[in-house]
């Protein structure tokens, strides 16, 4: 079995795999080097000119320093102001001070919101309701939360907000088809069938060593992609702002994280949809003896979070292994379903999803591919 998944594995890795991932992570690094501070532009240089200056005001919101930083909030963008370094690291920090307060004002004010219309709905007799139940639930996970502070996240906020976007998911998702779709059509071209069918390994576990290849292309090709842009974005900055909570940057999240928690929770989710995207390739693959075929189908999957999709329908789709790429998505605020009249966050509810869809595709793959091979 390990001669076979490392056979399969050589040929995937072929040039054009090769030359896809090498242009993805160099446009990539592009991005991210594009972002970094270009003179005092950034609270991150302000951190670094200035760390002790950061250091003492890290942290929850000072009611009084928030009232008097507050009017800078109506001044120009401090970042593109005009002065020299020491001024603007002044304006810049107290800036950002205001912002960091102004968050926190938001995220009372929602909490505050939620009791009441909780209080409300009670009076009514209301809770047995689906609404209630929702409400009740999202109340108990933010006020288990702390409101945002302030701290210097900026290095982890660019990773998050590429790592989401349509570059960096149409890069993985692009990779993995490129690579992934000739897993079993590849065989009708390279003249295999036969071979296979009287193969001494057995169907079986051809089909088994292909998808086991596939896993690890799969694993390894997200990871390096997460951790190379981890190390772009964060290691010129000494990873400053790894232990600050999550909501300091996704303020509407219900998760009690740090930076470093919720992107490790991001790559996790990203590689529970890109091994949905795995298994649905592997299954068009069998299903098809045209390699291009088979990509031109694949490819149709990737570029399927770009289209917005009306109704019930949408709310399907967000369920769907492409659109679980967008990892953030899922984390960044809070997000039900209703289920039997009970809300189920959409974390755990994909996480669901991607087991019955996986158990299913498992189960189609040997029939489709023995299907084709006898055709």
């Amino acid at each position: 079995m390990i001669r076979l998944v490392s056979f399969e594995l050589r040929k995937m890795l072929i040039r054009r795999v090769w030359l896809a991932i090498v242009a993805c992570l160099v446009i990539s690094a592009i991005f991210f080097i594009d972002h970094y501070p270009s003179g005092m532009n950034s609270i991150l240089a302000v951190n670094k000119q200035k760390p002790e200056l950061i250091a003492a005001h890290l942290g929850p919101v000072r009611a009084d320093l928030a009232e008097r930083y507050a009017p800078t909030l109506k001044l120009e963008r401090a970042e593109d102001s005009i002065g020299t370094d020491e001024e603007k690291i002044e304006r810049i920090f107290q800036q950002k001070y205001a912002s960091a307060a102004y968050l926190a004002n938001l995220f009372d004010g929602g909490l505050n919101e939620l009791r009441a219309q909780k209080i409300l709905m009670e009076s009514q007799g209301q809770e047995g309701t689906y609404i209630y139940k929702d409400i009740t639930k999202q109340l108990g996970m933010m006020e288990r939360l702390d409101p945002p502070g302030f701290y210097v996240t900026t290095d982890w906020d660019n990773l998050f907000r590429f790592m989401s976007n349509s570059p960096a998911t149409l890069f993985i998702g692009f990779v993995l088809v490129l690579a992934l779709a000739p897993l079993y059509a590849g065989e009708a071209s390279y003249r295999m069938d036969a071979l296979i069918l009287s193969s001494r390994y057995g169907r079986r576990n051809i089909v088994a060593a292909k998808l086991l290849a596939g896993l690890l292309f799969t694993v390894g090709w997200v990871t390096a992609f997460y951790g190379g842009c981890a190390l772009l974005s964060c290691m010129p900055f000494g990873f400053v702002g790894w232990d600050a909570p999550l909501n300091s940057y996704l303020n509407d999240s219900p998760y009690a994280m740090t930076q470093l928690q919720g992107f490790l929770l991001q790559y996790a989710i990203a590689l529970m949809g890109s091994c949905g995207l795995l298994l649905l390739t592997a299954l068009i693959s069998a299903a098809f003896r045209s390699s291009f075929s088979s990509l031109g189908f694949a490819l149709v999957l990737v570029i399927l979070p770009l289209i917005t999709f009306p109704g019930v329908l949408g709310k399907i789709m967000l369920l769907f292994p492409t659109h679980i790429l967008a990892s953030r998505k899922l984390i960044e605020s809070y997000k039900s379903f209703n289920l039997f009249n009970n809300p189920v966050l959409y974390l755990p509810l994909s996480i669901i999803v991607m087991v019955i869809l996986g158990i299913v595709i498992l189960v189609l793959i040997p029939k489709a591919f023995e299907r084709r091979l006898k055709v």
